[in-house]
């Protein structure tokens, strides 16, 4: 590959090669990825970290949760 300008059909090329070799085929290896911290998705222990903003709505809709539920059982 020189460091010129490539085609069109190079680019096309080029990007089929690259998607081809995505090496997360799985439905749970995705979900995975696209839930984990984009800063850091693994921490020192190698374990994935949660995404902020996929925590937040956890706790804000548990609290949620609690309150409804407070409510409609201690009157």
């Amino acid at each position: 590959m020189s460091h010129g300008y490539i085609t069109e059909a190079e680019m096309r090329e080029l990007l089929r090669d690259a998607f081809a070799r995505d090496p997360e085929k799985s439905f749970l290896a995705n979900v995975g990825r696209n839930v984990s911290d984009p800063a850091m998705p693994r921490d020192a222990n190698n374990r994935r970290r949660i995404h902020p903003l996929w925590l937040t709505l956890g706790l804000v809709s548990l609290f949620v949760v609690a309150v409804f539920l407070y409510f409609s059982f201690v009157q």
